[in-house]
């Protein structure tokens, strides 16, 4: 009876509360959300990472094709399907743009610098290719390490090490921003990334730095990435998005490479995004080796 006495206010104001409230999904212990279509994708395709779930959107609408190639792969794989308003997969990946596909997986994480030494099916078919590694000290910005991987690997680098400390993990942002690239790439870590670049030095690789203005720079020759010449195996070292590159480390580089602007500029903008200068610097360098 005391029901009845509810307004239509009231019963409106329940009904938008229960719409707004998620579907709780349990999900599996040790588990992380991917979200988007190409790290989906990915990840269904290269069994890198153990699959529990797939996620899509019910009425996808222009999609329908691509959701329907996911039924195909999670099949495929074994990977039960369900289809789930959007709300449902707005609160799976908190907010982030999915796409319409989450998928729950095991995380992936960093390998070894011994399993980096090792020289992959590429390597051994060319052994006198020329190798150009990219060194990144504490990237921090999720984002900004996906950016940073996705041009990598589009532009020919052989292997991506990352320093422990400091240093954002590969979470499924990381996998978003990269357009999926952390589904078929590996990333390698070193807890000691002074001994490593001292290592390949004594290899007889070329270490180069990376800064954003000659001044930042004593004791080391600075100079136009456009001017580097490449004659040897290299590796580019990559600092962080506030601080840059650490001294004790700018001092371990044979030299430091910079993007020169195009135009005086104002205080405040003189420095690249440290994804969009390291794309720069790595075509100026590995568009040599395809001129090779």
């Amino acid at each position: 009876r005391d029901s009845w006495s509810w307004g239509e206010g009231d019963f409106s104001k329940a009904r938008k509360s229960l719409e707004r409230k998620p579907l709780s999904i349990e999900r599996t212990k040790g588990s992380e959300i991917l979200f988007g279509i190409a790290p989906c994708s990915l990840a269904l395709s290269q069994s890198r990472r153990d699959l529990f779930r797939l996620f899509l959107k019910e009425s996808s609408g222009s999609r329908r094709l691509v959701m329907s190639e996911f039924v195909l792969q999670a099949t495929a794989r074994g990977v039960p399907v369900h289809h789930v308003k959007r709300r449902e997969l707005d609160a799976l990946c908190r907010g982030q743009v999915h796409q319409g596909v989450c998928l729950e997986a095991t995380p992936l994480g960093f390998k070894s610098l011994e399993e980096a030494e090792k020289p992959n099916l590429r390597d051994e078919e060319s052994p006198n290719r020329q190798l150009i590694w990219l060194v990144l000290e504490q990237i921090q910005d999720p984002m900004n390490l996906g950016a940073l991987l996705r041009s990598a690997y589009f532009l020919g680098v052989d292997r991506v090490v990352t320093s422990q400390r400091n240093s954002c993990p590969l979470t499924p942002t990381v996998s978003k921003a990269s357009s999926g690239a952390l589904e078929v790439f590996d990333v390698y870590s070193t807890d000691d990334l002074r001994s490593f670049l001292k290592a390949k030095s004594a290899e007889g690789w070329e270490v180069v730095g990376t800064v954003s203005t000659p001044e930042d720079v004593e004791n080391v020759p600075v100079i136009s990435c456009s001017e580097f010449r490449w004659n040897k195996p290299v590796i580019v070292v990559i600092g962080n998005e506030g601080d840059g590159l650490s001294l004790e480390t700018q001092l371990l580089c044979h030299r430091m490479l910079t993007v020169p602007p195009g135009r005086a500029l104002h205080p405040g903008i003189e420095s690249l995004n440290v994804s969009v200068a390291t794309g720069i610097l790595l075509h100026s360098i590995c568009s040599q080796r395809l001129k090779h």
